[in-house]
């Protein structure tokens, strides 16, 4: 496993404040750990052989849930809305 400092000026940009990126990769990041739990929950309903050898071809060795988020959001893959007090308000 590679460990490299995330670089705050990739994150910084003139749309966003440093604050707003890091909840954006924070959800989005959280998202992704709720995605590999519910994975999770349904392997542990095998029952056949040939679902434990699909199982056994899972990848173990997945990227972290924050770098995988960091990455989507400095490759601008990522799709998001700020509510304003405006919206807050109606």
């Amino acid at each position: 496993m590679n460990i490299e400092a995330i670089k705050l000026n990739d994150i910084i940009s003139d749309d966003t404040d440093i604050y707003a990126s890091i909840m954006i990769i924070s959800n989005r990041a959280r998202q992704i750990i709720d995605k590999r739990f519910l994975e999770q929950i349904n392997l542990e309903d095998l029952e056949d052989s040939e679902e434990l050898v699909q199982f056994s071809k899972e990848d173990f060795d997945k990227e972290k849930p924050m770098m995988q988020a960091y990455s989507e959001y400095i490759n601008k893959e990522l799709d998001w809305t700020t509510e304003t007090k405006e919206d807050l308000d109606e």
